[in-house]
């Protein structure tokens, strides 16, 4: 799958996981996961889109260990504290 047939969600996912990717080496994942280097590297180069776009598939997302989500009520309750806040400050 090419990364232009990916939906935002998807590529959204694949940035992320590239991004902390960045930050480490192949060498340290694989150790991890319990595999040789060459598989996380390749794939990386050849399966990630696909993966991320499996995930988009099942409605999952992909977040940082420890980041604290949001209900979609909590969210909204959010937005509507600031858009409050805006208005005062506004007048």
């Amino acid at each position: 799958m090419a990364r232009n047939e990916l939906s935002k969600a998807a590529m959204k996912i694949a940035d992320l996981i590239r991004q902390r990717a960045s930050e480490t080496k192949d060498s340290q994942a694989a150790e991890y996961v319990g595999v040789d280097a060459s598989t996380i590297c390749r794939f990386k180069a050849e399966h990630l889109d696909k993966f991320c776009a499996y995930l988009d598939f099942l409605g999952l997302e992909v977040s940082e260990k420890g980041l604290n989500r949001l209900t979609d009520s909590e969210l909204d309750a959010l937005k509507l504290l600031a858009e409050k806040g805006v208005q005062v400050i506004g007048k």
